[in-house]
């Protein structure tokens, strides 16, 4: 997966507290009102809505895209599903951090001899993406970070990786901890990866995954 998805919509944020209600887990937080971003692209260390664990129920608020680097001014925004439990970054939000980060779709660019080509990818029914991350409080703010996995289907065609996409009923089996890491590796979530008209950074984009 690139460093971009899209914002949610007003609808599709409906629709997400709608399928939280439908779980058995209880909505016992729900924080997120409105974006501070404009409708589009969110790109790196913008804000969006995460789902996550709370006491006994879930919570729906908003956090920054990105962790903060100790060392420099950049951000980790992606977390590997392969070596998470390995690096100190991660291997405690696998207990006390995991989160779901909701999308209607994500973009990667394929290298080409000539540059780059923009796509986007969404689920083959049409429905909302729930891509599976870690969070944790840095201060005052809460950060997010996205799981990848070597890629699959049609994403394989054009890069080596792609999100961690749970199913609606593996919501709460990922943020109660039983679905583990290396569980992921043997979980596929087709989608369907179509060209974008609009490509006008394809030269500069570069891919965070």
């Amino acid at each position: 997966m690139c460093g971009r998805y899209t914002v949610l919509t007003e609808d599709e944020i409906i629709e997400i507290r709608e399928i939280l209600k439908n779980l058995s887990m209880q909505i016992v937080r729900d924080d997120f009102e409105n974006y501070d971003e404009k409708p589009g692209e969110l790109f790196p260390t913008n804000h969006a809505p995460v789902i996550t664990k709370k006491d006994n129920g879930i919570a729906f608020e908003s956090a920054k895209w990105g962790f903060k680097k100790w060392n420099s001014s950049g951000v980790i925004i992606n977390a590997r599903s392969e070596t998470m439990k390995k690096k100190s970054t991660f291997s405690h939000l696998l207990e006390t951090g995991r989160c779901i980060v909701p999308a209607g779709e994500f973009f990667e660019w394929e290298r080409l001899p000539t540059g780059k080509k923009k796509y986007y990818a969404k689920d083959k029914s049409g429905n909302l993406l729930f891509m599976a991350g870690l969070y944790r409080d840095n201060g005052d703010e809460r950060e997010f970070v996205i799981i990848t996995k070597e890629a699959t289907g049609e994403m394989a065609k054009i890069h080596a990786r792609i999100p961690v996409i749970l199913r609606t009923d593996q919501i709460e089996s990922w943020l109660t901890g039983e679905i583990t890491p290396e569980d992921i590796t043997n979980m596929n979530y087709d989608v369907n990866v179509t060209p974008c008209e609009d490509d006008d950074d394809k030269q500069v984009q570069i891919s965070l995954f």
